[in-house]
Order: structure tokens, then C-alpha cells, then sequence
């Protein structure tokens, strides 16, 4: 079984082995009531299953409502962002490339070592650095805040 990491928030766990011959990774994700993914977009394509709970996703210019059962394909560099803002934590199966998978490894941290509250600058800005170095396009504070979403 593999660890449950903290990626700023959400936490996800691999479900299956990050080996280069691999053309594919699966991933489970919760967010808990709260917490949110800012707007970003990146290369690889990822889809994501709602296995309970209920989600916000915002992509092309729309705040959408996904539930249990319900499925979203992102397809690549398409700009999108999630939020949790029901009671509930949500549940969601993830497929994506190892080498997504690969940096969530990287960015990550054992759920038990990663105190409560607001991520640390230094966690912060090593995803920062690690995700412009992979390509990731990340949204300024200002284009959060116009969707909803504030990071500070």
C-alpha cells in the first residue's frame, strides 16, 4: 500500500507503481471541506472520476458541480481549477501519466508530517519551482481571485 501524501492540501495516494514503462498512473484524491486547487494547466492529460462527496471544477470560464459517479476528462494545457464547498470530503479516482504521478510524488509529504493550518513558504515555493520547471503554467493571485479562489 502506498502513503498518503499531502500536496498542498489535497491529499492523494498512488495506486498503482511509477515505472517508466508504464503508460499510465492511478491515483486516489481527497479534498477535504475547504480546500481548493488554484488555477493551472500542464501538458498531461488527466481524468478524474468522483467516486463520493461533491466538487466544484472551473474550466473554460465555468464553475461546474460534479457528484458521485460523475467523470471529467482535462484534456492537455486546458486551464481548470477545484474546489470543495460542501461539508463533506470528496473522493475522486485520478488517471494521469507517471509523469504526473512523478510530480506529485515530489512535491508531496507524508500526510503525518505536515502540520495543520496554511502550507509553509518553503513547501509553497518548492512546488512553485518544481511545477514552472516541469512546464506548468500557474495562475497569478489576482487571476485566482477573479475565479473565486483566494490565495492569501
Amino acid at each position: 500500500m502506498f502513503e498518503v501524501l499531502d500536496v498542498l492540501g489535497p491529499h492523494l495516494q498512488h495506486l498503482t507503481e511509477l515505472s517508466d514503462n508504464q503508460d499510465y498512473c492511478l491515483m486516489k484524491g481527497e479534498l477535504s471541506p475547504g480546500v481548493f486547487v488554484p488555477v493551472h494547466s500542464h501538458e498531461d492529460r488527466e481524468t478524474f472520476v468522483v467516486i463520493s462527496g461533491e466538487i466544484e471544477a472551473w474550466i473554460d470560464g465555468v464553475w461546474s458541480v460534479y457528484r458521485a459517479g460523475d467523470a471529467l476528462d482535462i484534456v492537455s494545457n486546458r486551464k481548470h481549477a477545484w474546489r470543495n464547498v460542501s461539508n463533506e470530503p470528496v473522493t475522486l479516482l485520478i488517471a494521469s501519466t507517471v509523469k504526473m504521478g512523478q510530480f506529485f510524488k515530489e512535491i508531496g509529504r507524508p500526510v503525518a508530517s505536515v502540520p495543520p493550518g496554511q502550507p509553509e513558504q518553503e513547501a509553497l515555493m518548492h512546488f512553485v519551482q518544481t511545477a514552472i520547471s516541469r512546464g506548468f503554467w500557474l495562475g497569478t493571485p489576482e487571476e485566482n481571485a477573479a475565479i473565486g479562489l483566494s490565495l492569501g
